[in-house]
């Protein structure tokens, strides 16, 4: 029964530390959560006139070729960004209160991924508004690249937010890090596009297969199982790596906070 207490109060604090992380970010702000939304649209906005307009990228389904790639994207980069500082920022919160440090991160990664839950309709529109249909392999997809991401973007926050509490450079190095990544992964163009040559660059990418995947399940209504394999073991290994990283340094947290 104490056991069973201890789980409850557990979850409950865990679903605190994912509440506030959602209603504080946006607190005293007129339009709310919607900036969710807001700020991949308006990125999406920007890349569709340079790349569809000025630079004349001519692609069928654009828009949502585009958005398929990029709210999946915005869950992986604002989580890890944001958790790389998640120990630093809460050293008031962790000397005041006893809790298991990694809540916050995962507070952090769950806070991200509501915004892509609240993000999902806007595809669903898409795929209506370019004649296409939901199929039934989306019950099955969607929730599997959710649990895939999860679980990658975990394991990379874990070790990234342990890292930078003894490194504090690493916040610096992920913003540019980030940047270098996005253009690295085929979310404004097609892996196609990329001269032969140089897609060994993208395929080395853990991201490539992850990204390529939730696009396949909007665009194409397929599940391509070859991605969802790579993506599920880069998933495993990154999220073991982050959590032994984090396991073994967290003992020596409170000497560098």
């Amino acid at each position: 029964m104490e056991r069973k207490n201890n789980v409850r109060q557990q979850f409950d604090l865990l679903w605190l530390l994912i509440k506030k992380e959602v209603t504080l970010k946006y607190k005293r702000t007129y339009l709310g959560i919607l900036w969710s939304l807001l700020n991949p649209l308006l990125s999406a906005l920007a890349l569709f006139i340079a790349f569809n307009i000025f630079m004349r990228f001519e692609m069928e389904n654009y828009t949502l070729f585009l958005l398929a790639a990029l709210f999946p994207w915005t869950w992986f980069s604002a989580s890890v960004t944001m958790s790389t500082v998640t120990l630093t920022s809460n050293i008031s919160l962790i000397r005041k209160v006893l809790l298991p440090k990694h809540f916050l991160i995962i507070a952090t990664v769950v806070g991200q991924l509501i915004n892509l839950i609240f993000a999902i309709p806007i595809l669903v529109a898409l795929v209506y508004y370019y004649d296409k249909s939901p199929a039934l392999n989306w019950l099955v997809g969607i929730p599997l690249l959710i649990l895939i991401q999860f679980i990658v973007t975990l394991g990379l926050s874990l070790l990234l937010s342990i890292v930078n509490a003894f490194f504090r450079d690493m916040e610096y190095v992920i913003g540019v890090s980030i940047n270098m990544l996005f253009w690295l992964t085929p979310i404004v163009y097609p892996f196609e596009a990329v001269p032969e040559h140089y897609r060994i660059y993208l395929t080395i990418n853990p991201l490539t297969y992850l990204i390529t995947a939730w696009r396949d399940i909007f665009l194409f209504n397929s599940i391509r199982w070859s991605n969802i394999w790579v993506s599920s073991i880069t998933a495993c290994v990154f999220f073991f790596i982050g959590w032994w990283l984090y396991n073994k340094l967290e003992g020596k947290l409170n000497e560098v906070l």
